[in-house]
């Protein structure tokens, strides 16, 4: 198991203690954002689904972490119904593939992120 996945299922069980689920989400995406920048060639293992150079174990252990926080935001009201942790998890990998190779990669990846999250909330 790497270590981003580590990362990823310690940031999600430690969101999920955060009392707004929404701001939960954003919590763990914009860390699991970060993680994916820092570490070239993450951001595109996230863009596909059960990708085998990041193992089928570590795929699924980061799809569950992060559904379990994005069931519990859109059970409040907080994201839209029909957003999906894979397609989460693809525009966060799509951000960090086109942020890694920036001088200011982690920032840039970062205000993308919040642009992104910012359009999956309910209205």
């Amino acid at each position: 198991m790497s270590g981003g996945v580590i990362v990823a299922t310690l940031r999600a069980t430690s969101s999920a203690c955060e009392p707004d689920p929404g701001q939960a989400l954003s919590t763990w995406l914009h860390a699991v954002g970060a993680h994916a920048v820092a570490n070239r060639g993450l951001g595109a293992s996230l863009m596909r689904d059960g990708d085998p150079g990041l193992g089928e174990t570590c795929h699924d252990m980061i799809t569950k972490a992060g559904g379990a926080l994005l069931v519990r935001a859109q059970a409040a009201g907080a994201v839209r119904t029909g957003i999906t942790i894979t397609r989460l998890l693809k525009l966060v990998g799509a951000i960090a593939l086109a942020t890694e190779q920036d001088v200011d990669g982690p920032v840039e990846a970062d205000l993308l992120l919040t642009i992104a999250i910012d359009g999956v909330r309910v209205r």
